[in-house]
């Protein structure tokens, strides 16, 4: 099969297509024919330097897909071959940048009907990241129609979806952009309150728009600086998630005075370590059923093929991407 492996540890210069065995899927996968891969800041997290252990090279990324199921393991129940599927693959194995993956069954779900390949692989990384932090973490169902949730960077691919899944609760959503077009894309998704962070004090106007109250859930998905000010957003009994590794602390006693806390939401966690994979498949049924309802729609900015995934990685770190990129795998007539 063909696969954009990473040779090594670098730049946008270790990614080198190559023909690789296809893979053999173990008792509880599906080998996936990849049609179309998602990118995320992962990606290029992964192939700049070690995480979550050292890998041996050639490795492949690419942790979202939306393909067609060609092998199934032995202990797999509720697929068949030729399903189309869409899966967050395990971050500890080789992805979906290549013509075939295998992901847990366990963690996949029949891709949305009303969508096509490119979209769904868009979803899934992006989506269960959304989904466990405002409703695992987050406790989304316990706050009121009308509060307001703050959650930064809602241009952006886990924020678009998350302040779309906030206002399907019918919550009052606050979001952060920088630019003129992000601020009119986070708009067009309904947001109450877009705030340009390089031109507005963000607590100021937090406290501003809740009338002092502030937010009983403030999502962090930029880290650093932004995660101090979530510190001083989140109100009294409040919820700060963060999906960011390596948070400041200097702050955080802040929060004993409001009896808040901080939750750290790491979606990689289920399919590495075999805990409780089962409910990402879970969440992505839940999601299809959704999209497939016309309540949650993915935003793909950019599409690349798979030999060109080195421009893919340019545009992620750019850090300016409205929605997802997504990588054509496969060709479909």
């Amino acid at each position: 099969m063909r696969a954009m492996t990473v040779t090594q540890y670098g730049g946008h210069d270790v990614l080198k297509l190559q023909h690789l065995p296809t893979p053999t899927p173990g008792e509880n996968d599906l080998l996936v024919e990849v049609v179309c891969a998602g990118m995320n800041p992962v990606d290029y997290k992964i192939r700049s330097a070690p995480r979550w252990g050292e890998r041996k090279f050639p490795f492949i990324l690419g942790y979202d897909v939306s393909g067609i199921v060609r092998g199934l393991g032995k202990s797999v129940a509720g697929f068949n071959v030729g399903d189309e599927v869409y899966a967050s693959p395990n971050i500890g194995r080789d992805g979906s940048n290549a013509e075939f993956v295998c992901v847990d069954y366990r963690s996949a779900a029949l891709k949305p009907k009303s969508i096509d390949h490119a979209h769904a692989a868009a979803i899934p990384l992006a989506v269960i990241t959304a989904w466990e932090s405002l409703h695992m973490h987050g406790r989304i169902e316990t706050v009121a129609a009308g509060e307001h949730v703050l959650i930064h960077a809602g241009a952006g691919g886990v924020g678009h979806l998350a302040v779309q899944m906030a206002r399907i609760h019918k919550c009052a959503v606050i979001t952060t952009a920088g630019r003129e077009d992000s601020i009119a894309f986070c708009k067009s998704l309904g947001v109450e309150h877009v705030i340009d962070y390089k031109n507005d004090d963000v607590v100021k106007r937090v406290a501003e728009i809740t009338a002092g109250k502030l937010c009983p859930i403030v999502f962090d998905t930029v880290g650093g600086e932004v995660f101090n000010q979530s510190l001083r957003c989140v109100g009294f009994y409040g919820r700060v998630v963060t999906i960011v590794p390596g948070i400041p602390t200097d702050h955080i006693n802040s929060l004993f005075a409001k009896s808040a806390s901080v939750h750290l939401e790491y979606m990689g966690l289920a399919t590495m370590f075999d805990a409780g994979p089962q409910r990402q498949g879970e969440i992505l049924r839940k999601i299809a059923s959704l999209v497939d309802a016309g309540k949650l729609k993915v935003t793909v900015s950019h599409r690349v093929k798979l030999e060109d995934l080195a421009e893919a990685h340019r545009l992620q770190e750019t850090g300016r991407t409205i929605g997802k990129i997504v990588i054509d795998v496969k060709a479909l007539s």
